[in-house]
């Protein structure tokens, strides 16, 4: 049931749109946590993600301060508010299998955020005060 109910709340994101901010709690290479904002008023956190644009990887949270060989280094946050930034939900999922949540926008653009881990690396609230963890029971 818990599962149930998390797909319903994750499904009430469909049709709104998001803001992006970083939250500083990992500053270090190869770490860009970040805030999601959607416009019916929940809020994620999460750790560790990836971007992918028309079926093919972006960057991700691993990228963030890295050089790769060019002549600065990464900013994938502000990449990944180039990308998201008031761009339309069209589909929200939690991916039973890995824990991972899955937001599909326009354009073709998916945001996957990784549950990793059994310890909480991301966190998001609904306006009615239901806050899911990455390590919640399925």
């Amino acid at each position: 049931m818990v599962v149930k109910n998390f797909e319903t709340s994750l499904s009430s994101l469909k049709n709104g749109s998001v803001s992006v901010s970083a939250t500083e709690a990992y500053p270090e290479p190869g770490m860009a946590s970040v805030h999601l904002l959607f416009s019916n008023g929940s809020k994620l956190r999460a750790e560790y993600w990836r971007i992918t644009i028309e079926g093919r990887a972006g960057f991700s949270s691993f990228d963030h301060q890295q050089k790769y060989g060019v002549p600065s280094p990464i900013d994938a946050i502000t990449a990944l508010k180039e990308q998201l930034q008031g761009r339309i939900v069209t589909d929200a999922h939690l991916d039973s299998e890995t824990g991972d949540l899955v937001f599909q926008f326009a354009e073709n653009i998916k945001f996957r955020v990784f549950n990793f881990t059994s310890y909480e690396i991301w966190e998001i609230s609904f306006p009615g005060g239901t806050v899911e963890y990455s390590n919640f029971n399925k």
